[in-house]
């Protein structure tokens, strides 16, 4: 069995005025060198595709010659689901494909391999962690619904799936720009299947985002 991961790491960052938070030092590593490394040495991984912006291609060029893994450094599209659908695009004879954010580097490895064995089981599957809030529907500033918490989940990456599967809805979605990869095998009328994550499991999109993953990389 093989088994692909693909990093999609070209967000434009434009919420970072000092420069790309995926080149932000993370105790010692640059985030996207931790998100990597959590890959390489996940014993059920084979190979690892990043797909990144051009400005920063040369940079994670280099960051990736550390990594034994890392068998293709590319540039990513003008969306998430080009740079994925780019990524997919370029792999040869996998049978599953862990897609996960670069800006998500606190991925541990029990998390992981919890949700390679969901897919391996169910065919697809997602890490994520139950909603703590309650959440409202909201229109015209008045709430309009208030939907059963015990129901929501925020949901996270590694997300896996069969890679003919994943490989289909993204090239029959392609004129679309969903968000989130689950979204593609729902519209192709497939089942995802959900398993606990953590919620250290951050996704750094702010400056803030980034002092929280050092407090939760020291724990």
């Amino acid at each position: 069995m093989k088994i692909v991961a693909i990093i999609p790491a070209a967000g434009s960052s434009s919420r970072f005025l000092n420069g790309q938070k995926l080149l932000f030092d993370l105790n010692g590593k640059s985030v996207i060198e931790t998100t990597i490394s959590r890959f390489d040495e996940h014993f059920m991984i084979d190979e690892i595709i990043i797909c990144t912006s051009q400005n920063i291609i040369e940079e994670i060029k280099k960051i990736a010659k550390n990594y034994k893994k890392v068998t293709h450094v590319i540039e990513g599209g003008a969306t998430r689901q080009e740079s994925v659908f780019k990524g997919l695009s370029i792999i040869d004879g996998a049978d599953f494909v862990a897609i996960h954010d670069g800006a998500r580097p606190l991925i541990d490895e029990q998390t992981i391999t919890n949700t390679l064995n969901c897919a391996i089981k169910n065919g697809h599957a997602s890490c994520g962690v139950r909603v703590k809030d309650t959440i409202k529907k909201v229109e015209d500033s008045k709430i309009t619904y208030t939907p059963n918490r015990d129901e929501l989940w925020q949901i996270q990456t590694p997300q896996v799936f069969l890679y003919d599967e994943i490989y289909s809805a993204h090239k029959k979605y392609q004129d679309h720009a969903f968000s989130d990869d689950t979204l593609l095998i729902e519209q192709a009328g497939g089942k995802v299947f959900v398993v606990e994550g953590d919620y250290k499991n951050i996704k750094i999109t702010t400056p803030e985002d980034i002092e929280v993953a050092r407090l939760f990389a020291k724990m």
